[in-house]
């Protein structure tokens, strides 16, 4: 398996981890996006520590700006997901928010002049078909207009976010864009917590462990590889990837919460592993065709 592939696998899983994390945090929910972020800058600091060159290399303006474009739409994403929560159905959220892929197709056509095959867009429709079975249990209203509207939105802020990583990876360390990323994602999403009067401070020490670790394996080991790793794949491949969220979901939920799967979800399961490889199949074959 090429290893930066394996990174974004990787940084799914965690990135997954944080959001299971985010039960037993004390604080609000757009409290604990912003402290997600802003505990991420010391950890990242002191991993650029040792590495001057990280610090040395020329911060030109389309960095900076791409990195802050980065920055809004994470927290954007953050916060229209967890709003949408509240008019629609979790499953419902989750499914219209991993609609990703349809939203970086043209992105990687007309911003990042990717070759995307006719077969990989059938591959992503199949993917979403194994995610509607998967959320089966909790089957699609259609009522919620709002909060289905507010996690397709959701969906295109996250593309965005993808996109304007890409742009600054281009020239810029990962973890370097992520501290700026950070900053201002952390930053306008706590400005929105205390807006919102959501509680800010946790109250107990364990609370602020639990924190930490979202930040750890969520921003650290999650966004932050995988935006080391979007330089090297295409786009389009890595947005792919992020269908299996669910799957992981699933797995942490079984695991942790002892939440049973019915046949129909693992019949879903069983869809999308099966889209995500002949995805990846079919994208690595135009790549080699295209001598990339």
């Amino acid at each position: 398996m090429n290893k930066h592939i394996f990174f974004v696998l990787f940084a799914i899983a965690n990135i997954v981890f944080s959001s299971v994390l985010i039960r037993f945090c004390e604080t609000g929910p757009v409290a604990s996006g912003a402290y997600r972020l802003l505990l991420t800058i010391p950890m990242l600091l002191a991993m650029n520590g040792s590495n001057k060159r990280n610090f040395q290399q020329k911060l030109t303006m389309p960095i900076v700006v791409s990195s802050c474009c980065a920055g809004l739409f994470f927290a954007l994403d953050l916060a229209v997901f967890n709003v949408s929560i509240i008019y629609t159905s979790l499953a419902e959220s989750t499914l219209l928010t991993n609609m990703v892929p349809f939203v970086i197709a043209p992105i990687s056509i007309f911003w990042f002049k990717e070759k995307i095959p006719l077969k990989f867009l059938v591959t992503v429709i199949l993917a979403i078909v194994g995610l509607y079975f998967l959320m089966s249990d909790n089957s699609l209203s259609a009522r919620h207009l709002t909060g289905d509207w507010l996690a397709l939105l959701s969906a295109v802020f996250y593309a965005l976010f993808l996109t304007s990583i890409k742009t600054a990876r281009e020239a810029y360390p990962a973890s370097m864009v992520m501290i700026m990323v950070c900053i201002v994602g952390g930053i306008l999403l706590m400005l929105l917590a205390i807006y919102k009067h959501e509680v800010v401070i946790p109250l107990t020490h364990t609370g602020w462990i639990v924190l930490v670790f979202v930040a750890f394996n969520g921003q650290v080991l999650g966004q932050t590889l995988l935006a080391y790793s979007v330089k090297y794949i295409p786009l389009q491949l890595t947005s792919i990837f992020l269908l299996l969220s669910p799957i992981f979901a699933a797995v942490y939920a079984y695991v942790i919460f002892h939440e049973t799967l019915h046949a129909m979800q693992i019949l879903g399961i069983g869809v999308i592993l099966a889209a995500v490889y002949y995805g990846k199949q079919i994208l690595e074959k135009s790549l080699r065709k295209d001598d990339f």
